[in-house]
């Protein structure tokens, strides 16, 4: 049963590796992607904490650092929507010809 459970954490991964790969135009698809990421490595944390260590505190840690990065991308999502209007990666490239 748990193996099961685990097998499918894996294909939720591996299935927001290949939404964060494939939808790089917008950088609020990008952000969403990441945080799906990121929710299916912490349930993959708390299986292996549960199993294992028994640590809480380092779910904790990682979780402390999951919301600082989640602010972090909606803080550069408002600053580049307020700055250039769109959410498009490629308006970033200052150097193109």
């Amino acid at each position: 049963m748990m193996d099961m459970f685990m097998l499918g954490l894996f294909f939720m991964m591996f299935s927001g590796i290949l939404f964060y790969i494939f939808n790089f135009n917008h950088l609020l698809m990008m952000l969403l992607g990441l945080e799906y990421m990121l929710l299916i490595l912490s349930l993959m944390f708390l299986m292996s904490f549960m199993i294992f260590l028994k640590q809480y505190i380092l779910l904790l840690i990682f979780f402390i650092f999951c919301i600082s990065e989640s602010v972090l991308g909606l803080t550069i999502l408002i600053m580049m929507v307020r700055m250039y209007g769109n959410d498009y990666l490629k308006s970033l490239m200052i150097l193109q010809c």
